[in-house]
């Protein structure tokens, strides 16, 4: 591979280099192997393919080149991959689990020369909502699927449980954290909440809920827009509960409907009283205009306002309800 890239390169600047299979696992141990055996610079990668660039000062003759192996290495002599009681666990604990991972449906499955570039994150995430992970590898080789197990223990980290049935079931460890460190956890009471009171016999233990990564990102996201609240007391009554949630849906009404209003001032707010005279100095002008505002409706009646004083529906405001009216009016 080293010489088709020299190959290459004595004709274009850029070689492609296009990676499928078991190194697609890690892209960055590629890169790296590639820039440092090359000696070129990776400019641009997507997915499986690589973009390696000879540099400005590339000289064939000066390349770098590695002798010819005239006799096959020894092969290495790699640890077990697969224990009867890995990473801390009993053996009775380890069957235990391999007989629940029988059970569990696998995350995704691997295609044959495929591109693994995002498997890792896939079982990071996985093992937030779980503490057992299965890769389906039906149909890869068994070298190929066990080389994607050793790295992936390598890189998530977790622990291999078992090959069984051509499918990877990992555990993510006693040593395990969690990617969102900061995931906040509900406590849920199970008193007679629903009947809203809480007079039964019945001693309620609090609940421990942890929510998915993903539910706690649009929350976070909701609460952030304004769109939701985060309640500071989980025991509240259903009164109490109520009027919380009317305090929330006033406040961001206010917020979406929004508009300059006149703040009256005080007694003792003297900058106020004075701003206030240099807006209404003259008193004619002030009553000139309210007696025009007079005539402009005179001509709808009061039905039309007392309309508009009558509660209306969730969100709307006395405006809307005038608006409707007047369309109605001209229909």
């Amino acid at each position: 591979m080293l010489e088709l890239v020299h190959t290459h390169w004595k004709r274009r600047r850029v070689c492609k280099v296009k990676c499928k299979g078991v190194p697609t696992v890690d892209m960055d141990n590629v890169c790296k192997c590639l820039e440092e055996r090359t000696g070129g610079k990776i400019i641009h990668r997507a997915g499986g393919v690589v973009y390696l660039f000879r540099g400005r000062n590339y000289n064939y003759r000066t390349r770098p080149q590695y002798p010819l192996m005239l006799w096959k290495p020894a092969t290495p002599v790699y640890p077990k991959l697969i224990q009867d009681a890995p990473g801390g666990l009993t053996k009775k604990e380890a069957d235990e689990f391999r007989r629940k991972g029988k059970g569990l449906l696998a995350i995704c499955k691997l295609a044959k020369n495929g591109v693994y570039n995002n498997l890792v994150n896939e079982v990071r995430e996985a093992f937030e909502g779980s503490e057992l992970v299965k890769v389906d590898c039906r149909g890869l080789e068994p070298s190929d699927y066990k080389k994607i197990g050793a790295k992936l223990m390598e890189l998530v980290p977790c622990v291999l449980l078992s090959f069984d049935d051509e499918q990877i079931l990992m555990w993510r460890g006693h040593d395990w954290k969690s990617m969102y460190p900061d995931t906040p956890t509900a406590l849920l009471t199970l008193d007679a909440t629903v009947n809203g009171s809480g007079a039964s016999g019945k001693s309620g233990k609090p609940k421990t809920v942890i929510s998915s990564p993903r539910m706690m990102s649009l929350w976070k996201r909701a609460i952030e827009s304004n769109k939701a609240v985060l309640l500071d007391e989980t025991d509240l009554g259903p009164d109490a509960l109520l009027e919380r949630v009317e305090e929330f849906d006033r406040m961001t009404q206010a917020i979406e409907h929004s508009y300059p209003a006149l703040v009256h001032a005080g007694a003792g707010e003297l900058s106020n009283l004075e701003a206030k005279d240099e807006v209404f100095n003259d008193d004619e002008e002030f009553n000139d205009y309210s007696n025009d505002e007079d005539d402009e409706f005179e001509d709808y009646g009061d039905d039309l306002f007392e309309e508009a004083e009558s509660p209306g529906p969730l969100g709307s405001l006395p405006v809307d309800l005038i608006a409707e009216r007047l369309h109605r009016q001209n229909q």
